[in-house]
C-alpha cells in the first residue's frame, strides 16, 4: 500500500486528523500529509502512505490553487473568522475595477509578515503558542509569490476570489494586507483549497461521511504512478540490483533524458517499470547518479 491518495478536507478537521483517520482505516502508520490545511478550511490535502512518505519533500514547492472569501469591516486577531474582532473599519464605495487593482498590486513577488496564530517558529516555539501565551515576539516578513488573483463576486462586504501561489503564502495575510489596501479592513471568511500543483480537488475522496478502508484505496495512484511531472531513468538489470542496494548507477546504465541540469531530480525506474529511487543529475554525462531516496 504505496502511493498517494488525495483527500478532501471537512471544515473542522486539523490536517492531522485526516492523516490520524486514514492511519487507522488502511492500518499503515506510515502515512503523512505534504501541506497543512487550516482547521477551517477545506480542500484538497495530500496524503501520502507507505513507502511513499520519503518523497514529501519532492511536493514542497507545488502551487497551490485557493479559493478564498474575504469579509471587509474587520479584523480578527487570527485574521480569519475563527479569531475575535480587534478593530472595525468603515467600508468604502468599491466597485470591480477598483478592487481588481488592488488585486494586480498583490500579484507577483510580494512580502508577507506571517500571522501570529500560524506553526512559524519563532526562537523554537510555533508563534501561536506565543500568542497564547500572551508573548509578543518579533515576527519577519518574507517573500513568497502570488502568480494571480481573480475576482469572482461581491456581495455587500464580502469578496470572493481564486488565487494561485507560492509555499508559505497566508491567504488570511492576504486578505488583510489587500482589506487595508482597498481602504478598509479585512479578515479571511471562508478557504477552500482547489487545486496543488496538477492535483485537483475533484478527483479527492471526501472523509466526511468516514468511508472505509476499502473505498478510500480506491483513491491511491500508485508508487510509480506519482509525481509524473518529473523526468525519469530507466535501468538495467545489473544496476537495478545496485539501487537497491543504494549504490548509484553508472551513467552509462541509465537510458535518460538529454541536458538534465545539475540537481534536476528524477524517478529511477527498473526495465519493468517499478520505482526504485528518487536520483538528482550532477549535469555531467560521464559521471553517476546522485541517489538521493532509495525506495526498495
Amino acid at each position: 500500500m504505496d502511493g498517494l491518495i488525495l483527500v478532501d478536507k471537512p471544515a473542522g478537521w486539523t490536517s492531522h486528523d485526516v492523516v490520524s483517520y486514514l492511519r487507522g482505516a488502511l492500518r499503515e502508520k506510515r502515512t503523512g500529509h505534504t501541506g497543512t490545511l487550516d482547521p477551517a478550511a477545506t480542500g484538497l490535502l495530500l496524503v501520502l502512505v507507505g513507502k511513499a512518505t520519503r518523497l514529501a519533500r519532492y511536493y514542497e514547492q507545488d502551487d497551490k490553487e485557493y479559493r478564498a472569501v474575504m469579509s471587509l469591516g474587520s479584523e480578527t486577531d487570527t485574521q480569519d473568522a475563527e479569531g475575535k474582532v480587534i478593530k472595525e473599519c468603515p467600508v468604502p464605495e468599491l466597485t470591480r475595477e477598483s478592487v481588481e487593482s488592488v488585486f494586480a498590486k498583490f500579484t507577483g513577488e510580494i512580502s508577507q509578515t506571517p500571522p501570529m496564530y500560524s506553526a512559524v517558529k519563532r526562537n523554537g516555539r510555533p508563534l501561536y503558542a506565543h500568542a497564547r501565551a500572551g508573548v509578543e515576539v518579533e515576527v519577519s516578513p518574507r517573500k513568497v509569490f502570488i502568480r494571480g488573483i481573480g475576482f469572482v463576486e461581491m456581495e455587500g462586504p464580502l469578496v470572493t476570489f481564486d488565487t494561485r501561489c507560492s509555499k508559505g503564502t497566508y491567504i488570511r495575510t492576504l486578505c488583510k494586507d489587500m482589506g487595508e489596501a482597498l481602504g478598509s479592513c479585512a479578515h479571511l471568511l471562508t478557504l477552500r483549497r482547489v487545486s496543488v500543483g496538477g492535483y485537483k480537488v475533484e478527483d479527492a475522496v471526501s472523509i466526511e461521511g468516514k468511508p472505509s478502508g476499502d473505498d478510500i484505496i480506491k483513491y491511491l495512484t500508485p508508487l510509480d504512478k506519482i509525481l509524473p511531472g518529473l523526468p525519469s531513468a530507466v535501468v538495467n538489470g545489473p544496476a537495478a540490483r545496485r539501487v537497491r542496494d543504494g549504490r548509484a548507477p553508472a551513467r552509462e546504465e541509465a537510458v535518460m533524458p538529454d541536458a538534465l541540469p545539475a540537481g534536476a531530480p528524477l524517478r529511477v525506474f527498473d526495465e519493468d517499470g517499478n520505482l526504485l529511487a528518487m536520483a538528482e543529475s550532477t549535469g555531467e554525462h560521464d559521471m553517476p547518479l546522485l541517489l538521493k531516496v532509495v525506495l526498495v
